[in-house]
C-alpha cells in the first residue's frame, strides 16, 4: 500500500479492513494500558484511538472488550535447527503463542551446507507470515580445524555475499571473543565485513572489566550467554543489549532478572530469547511463557511485554515498523484474555488472522528442499563393528573417559580401568563406561574419533545422531560395537537423524533429512517420533532426560573440559588432541 493510501486510510478517507474494538492496548511506548481501538488497512496499522470514521461497509469489526492488545512477540535469538523442524513448522508452532518475529542465527545449517544452506532457508522464510530476521553465522567452523572440521565455511567473502540478501540483518553471535580481544586477523576481517549492518550479536560468558569494554568497542551489541546477575548488570551498564535466555537446555532468565528488579534498573536493553528450544517445549509455549515468568519474577507486566516486543525491534533498528501498536507499524497483534498469565486468544500477522484458540489457522505450505541440503551424508568408510575398536597390546587399559552430567553441556575427564579382549579395549556397561565415536560425514575424509563416555547409563544398545554441535558430524555412543555400527548405518541410510538400536535392531528413528538437522515432517509427527526415541533410550537403561541433547554437545570442543571430534579426544583447555589410552 503506497504512502498516499496509508495517509488517507489513517484519516478515515479510505475505510479500514479490520478494526479491533473495545480492548486495552498494552502501550509499550509509554508503559501503560490504554483504552483504544485499532484500525488496520492491508498489513498496516493506520489508526489507534477513536476510529468510528475508519469503519465502512467492508470493515470487519472484532469486539475485543475485556481483552488486551499487544504487539506481536519477538524471540531475540534462536537456532531454528535445534527444534528439529523446518522454519515452516516452527512458524506453525510459535504463532499460536503470539510470536510473529524471530531473530534466527542459522549457525547449524551453515556448518553443514555453508552459504548454499543459508540461501535456501532464506527462500523458505520469505514465504511465511512470521518475520524471520537472519544473522550471518560468524564462527563457521566453530573451532580450530585441527580439532575438528565442518561441512561449510563462512568467511569474509561469504559475509559480503550474504549481507545483501533480503532478510539478513547482521552478524551472528561472535563466539570467538578471545579472537576479538587478541585481534585475530580472521575475526577482525569478519567484524569489518559486517560494519554498517544493523547488529553484531555477541557471545561472551564471564567477560568483564576492560576485556568486556574492548569486546563492545569492537562493535558487538548484545549477549545471550550471561549466567550470573552481576555479569548481566555490568553488561547493561556498558550499553549492551542483554538477552534473558530461557531455552530447553540453558535457563538464565530468573538469575539475570533478580538484580535488575532489585536495583530498579531501566530495562529498555533487556530482551527475551530462547536460543535453543525443543519441539515439545515449543508446542507448549514460546515467548509468551518467558513474559509470564518475567512477571512472576517481579517485572511490571507492561515492562515484560516491552522486553518481548519494542526492545528487540529497537535493537534491530526496525522499531518504526515493528514492536508496537501504532500508526504505520505492521499489524502484528496479539489478543490476550489475561495479561499476567499471557493467555493468547488470537494472533494477527500482517493484519491476517494467523492463529486462534491455540491453533494456527493460516495456510502454511511445505517447502521443497534441494539436494544441496538433503544429501548431506558423505561417510566414506564402511561401517562395521571393527571401525569402533580401540586397540591395545596389554591385558587391561587405563583410559580417559568423557563424563556427562544431566542438564549440563560441560563434560569432565575421568579415567577407568578396562579389560582388553583380543587386542581390543572393551567398554563396561555395568560400570556405566560406554564407547563413543564421531564419524566425519561432510567431505568423505574417512576420519573417526574414538573414546569412552560415562553418564548415559545404557545397559545395552546404542544411540546415534547427526545433530552434533557445531560441526554436526555423526556421533554414536553404545554398549556394543555391533549396535553402534547398526545405528550409524541407519543414519547414513536415512540421510541423517537420530536412532536407537539394540541387539542388531532399530528400536526408534527420527529422520532429519534437511542437512541431518531438521525433519520434513509435520511438527506433530516429529514430536511423536522424539517421544518414542526417548522411551526406547529409557528402556535401555538411559538415565538422562534427553540423551540426544546431551549427545549433541559431546563433540563441541569450545566448551570445557574434554570433548570428542572426528580427530579424536580434545582437551579443551589446552586445545590439543590427547590419547584415549593413558597407560
Amino acid at each position: 500500500m503506497g504512502l498516499e493510501n496509508v495517509v488517507r486510510a489513517a484519516l478515515g478517507e479510505i475505510k479500514a479492513d479490520l478494526v479491533l474494538s473495545g480492548g486495552e492496548v498494552i502501550n509499550v511506548f509509554t508503559g501503560e494500558l490504554e483504552r483504544a481501538d485499532v484500525a488496520v488497512k492491508g498489513d498496516t496499522i493506520v489508526c489507534v484511538g477513536e476510529i468510528e470514521e475508519h469503519m465502512g461497509k467492508g470493515t470487519k469489526v472484532l469486539d475485543v472488550s475485556g481483552m488486551c492488545l499487544s504487539p506481536g512477540f519477538f524471540d531475540a535469538h534462536v537456532h531454528i535447527e535445534s527444534s528439529q523442524v523446518t522454519p515452516t513448522e516452527f512458524a506453525r508452532l510459535c504463532l499460536p503463542h503470539g510470536t510473529t518475529s524471530v531473530v534466527w542465527d542459522p549457525h547449524e545449517i551453515a556448518n553443514v551446507a555453508g552459504v548454499d544452506g543459508i540461501i535456501e532457508v532464506l527462500q523458505e522464510v520469505r514465504r511465511l507470515p512470521v518475520n524471520f530476521f537472519v544473522v550471518i553465522p560468524s564462527c563457521v567452523p566453530a573451532s580450530d580445524p585441527r580439532l575438528g572440521g565442518a561441512g561449510g565455511e563462512i568467511g569474509v567473502r561469504e559475509i559480503e555475499r550474504l549481507r545483501g540478501e533480503a532478510g539478513v540483518v547482521g552478524l551472528g553471535e561472535m563466539m570467538n571473543f578471545p579472537g576479538v580481544l587478541g585481534l585475530d586477523p580472521g575475526v577482525v576481517a569478519r567484524l569489518n565485513a559486517a560494519k554498517g549492518m544493523r547488529v553484531i550479536d555477541g557471545h561472551c560468558p564471564g567477560l568483564s572489566g576492560r576485556e568486556l569494554c574492548a569486546y563492545i568497542a569492537a562493535g558487538v551489541r548484545s549477549d545471550h550467554e550471561s549466567v550470573s546477575g552481576d555479569e548481566g548488570v555490568e553488561k547493561l551498564r556498558r550499553g549492551m543489549f542483554l538477552m534473558l535466555r530461557e531455552g530447553t537446555a540453558s535457563k538464565n532468565l530468573s538469575e539475570l532478572l533478580k538484580p535488575v528488579v532489585r536495583l530498579r534498573l531501566d530495562m529498555r536493553n533487556c530482551l527475551l530469547a530462547c536460543d535453543d528450544i525443543s519441539p515439545e517445549d515449543l508446542k507448549e509455549g514460546h515467548i509468551n511463557l518467558r513474559i509470564r515468568k518475567s512477571i512472576e519474577e517481579g517485572v511490571d507486566p507492561v515492562r515484560a511485554y516491552q522486553m518481548a516486543t519494542l526492545n528487540t525491534a529497537t535493537y534491530l533498528g526496525v522499531d518504526g515498523v515493528l514492536g508496537g501498536l501504532a500508526p504505520g507499524r505492521r499489524a502484528d497483534m496479539v489478543v490476550l484474555s489475561d495479561i499476567e498469565r499471557v493467555k493468547v486468544e488470537m494472533v494477527f500477522a500482517g493484519g491476517i488472522l494467523a492463529a486462534e484458540k491455540g491453533k494456527t489457522v493460516v495456510e502454511l505450505k511445505r517447502f521443497s528442499y534441494s539436494d544441496k541440503v538433503r544429501g548431506s551424508m558423505h561417510v566414506a568408510q564402511k561401517i562395521e563393528p571393527e571401525l569402533f575398536a580401540v586397540r591395545h597390546t596389554r591385558s587391561s587399559a587405563t583410559v580417559r573417559v568423557v563424563r556427562v552430567e544431566e542438564g549440563s553441556i560441560v563434560t569432565r575427564e575421568e579415567e577407568a580401568e578396562l579389560s582388553v579382549v583380543g587386542g581390543v579395549v572393551e567398554p563396561s556397561p555395568a560400570d556405566d563406561v560406554l564407547q563413543v565415536a564421531v564419524l566425519e560425514r561432510h567431505k568423505g575424509t574417512g576420519e573417526v574419533g574414538l573414546g569412552f563416555v560415562s553418564g548415559f547409563g545404557l545397559s545395552s544398545g546404542s544411540l546415534a545422531s547427526t545433530v552434533a554441535h557445531d560441526s554436526h558430524n555423526l556421533v554414536v555412543v553404545g554398549a556394543s560395537r555391533m549396535d553402534m555400527a547398526v545405528a550409524a548405518r541407519e543414519l547414513v541410510r536415512m540421510q541423517g537423524g537420530m536412532v536407537v538400536a539394540d541387539r542388531g535392531k532399530i528400536l526408534g528413528a527420527l529422520p532429519l533429512e534437511v542437512a541431518g538437522l531438521m525433519s520434513i515432517e509435520d511438527a506433530s509427527v516429529v514430536i511423536e517420533k522424539r517421544r518414542r526415541l526417548l522411551e526406547s533410550a529409557k528402556k535401555l537403561g538411559c538415565k538422562l532426560r534427553d540423551p540426544f541433547m546431551t549427545l549433541s554437545f559431546i563433540s563441541l570442543p569450545v566448551i570445557p573440559f574434554i570433548k570428542i571430534t572426528e580427530k579424536g579426544l580434545v582437551d579443551v583447555n589446552s586445545q590439543r588432541i590427547v590419547e584415549v589410552i593413558k597407560k
